[in-house]
């Protein structure tokens, strides 16, 4: 009887993680990113994940952007990415797929509750 548990508990484990690799909102939620990221449109998730990465010192002035690494890291679509750039150009951190600031805006942190390394 021992036995079968185990193999109930290996399928459940196993498709527990098939899910978790499955879609976005998995991978998403695993990554703590802010508060609200759940809840914002695919452009402003582009964009969180970014402040998110330079607050959390993983972007430094002048390491360069790349489509490739984020969709990875989120299976964003192009125009998303493009308004997320269009956004932190806004915002003062990123120009030109450049990261030009080692901080994220304070407001920007209160607004969307953007986590620290904890």
């Amino acid at each position: 009887m021992k036995g079968a548990e185990t193999l109930e508990d290996q399928e459940s484990y196993t498709n527990q993680e098939n899910y978790a690799n499955q879609g976005t909102s998995a991978s998403n939620s695993q990554l703590k990113i802010a508060e609200t990221f759940d809840y914002q449109r695919p452009a402003v998730q582009t964009a969180l994940f970014v402040l998110w990465r330079v607050h959390n010192k993983k972007y430094q002035a002048g390491a360069q952007l790349f489509y490739e690494e984020i969709n990875r890291n989120l299976k964003t679509a192009k125009p998303a990415y493009k308004e997320a750039l269009a956004f932190l150009e806004g915002a003062g951190v990123v120009v030109n797929e450049v990261v030009v600031s080692d901080k994220v805006p304070t407001g920007l942190i209160q607004r969307y509750g953007i986590f620290g390394n904890g």
